[in-house]
């Protein structure tokens, strides 16, 4: 999804895609979608990176170590309409450039990950996500 008044593409990884909506589908309400979520996160990330008004604290939002000099940051995201305490949202890591956002994996604590292993994910998917970019947007 390409946002015309940004200089910003979003590129997810398919499997990420489908975590999301698994995680919607699971502890959701009919209210809730993947693309509704999608959509106000990445507005969220627009605003908070691009416009410089930063719409998360460092709670809720930090850069991963750990993804060899790439920019990978972690997110907890906020699903609408699943009431979920904060501690039950899903972790998320995504690749930013000056570009591009790319989610790369998902999960929760009410599907008991391990942090580890998310992130070791999301590095296998950020190889895979690289050959994407270079022929989107």
């Amino acid at each position: 999804m390409h946002d015309a008044s940004s200089s910003c593409c979003f590129a997810h990884h398919s499997s990420f895609i489908l975590e999301l909506q698994e995680f919607i589908s699971k502890y959701g309400t009919s209210d809730a979608s993947s693309d509704e979520t999608m959509k106000n996160v990445q507005n969220l990330l627009l605003t908070h990176f691009y416009k410089k008004s930063p719409m998360f604290t460092t709670k809720h939002l930090g850069q991963a170590q750990g993804f060899n000099g790439y920019t990978v940051y972690w997110l907890h995201m906020v699903i609408p309409d699943c009431n979920l305490s904060r501690t039950q949202f899903p972790k998320t890591y995504f690749y930013k450039t000056d570009g591009h956002i790319c989610f790369l994996s998902l999960n929760s604590h009410m599907q008991n990950y391990k942090d580890s292993k998310l992130r070791s994910v999301a590095n296998q998917r950020l190889l895979e996500m690289i050959e994407v970019l270079k022929t989107h947007c």
